[in-house]
């Protein structure tokens, strides 16, 4: 376990500098162990998960402490040159990011997520899960915890970064 995490891997009360060497002792740890026995499954995979566990919570930290969003969200797209950002910023045009979130829910109760709707189902869907949760999404913005054990968040995930169009 590193400084800046607890036992479920989440961030605790460390600072962003803590965070920061936790992630680059986990980084070393998984090179060494790469470089030494990279046919050594258990402790590959073992180092791979501390490295994501670390790179997981310093991005917690870099939101919680000072505002900025995941610095490893968009690792495999291109970044904007520096000419194109300095372009932008000459045309005096305001920057533009994109948000993607991505949420597996189970619908424990329909019914009574229908009712949480307070209208009727579209007819093509005839008040399939999707169409519920759709609806709730789109008016009011998505907060799953609003809505008590009618739902559970099998899985959420986020990304945001510079925007990809031209």
């Amino acid at each position: 376990m590193n400084e800046s995490q607890t036992d479920n891997q989440a961030p605790g009360n460390g600072d962003l500098l803590t965070g920061a060497r936790d992630l680059g002792r986990a980084v070393e740890e998984h090179a060494r162990i790469l470089a030494e026995s990279p046919e050594d499954y258990p402790r590959v995979v073992q180092a791979v998960n501390r490295l994501r566990a670390s790179a997981v919570a310093y991005a917690a930290l870099c939101a919680d402490q000072a505002g900025w969003g995941n610095p490893f969200s968009d690792l495999d797209e291109e970044p904007d040159s520096a000419e194109e950002q300095e372009e932008a910023a000459a045309d005096g045009q305001a920057p533009v990011v994109t948000l993607e979130a991505r949420y597996r829910i189970r619908v424990n109760d329909l019914a009574a997520a229908t009712r949480l709707v307070g209208e009727e189902a579209s007819e093509d869907l005839l008040g399939a899960p999707s169409d519920v949760v759709s609806r709730l999404y789109v008016r009011d913005g998505w907060d799953p915890s609003l809505y008590g054990d009618v739902f559970e968040v099998l899985d959420d995930s986020w990304t945001c970064g510079p925007d990809p169009a031209p």
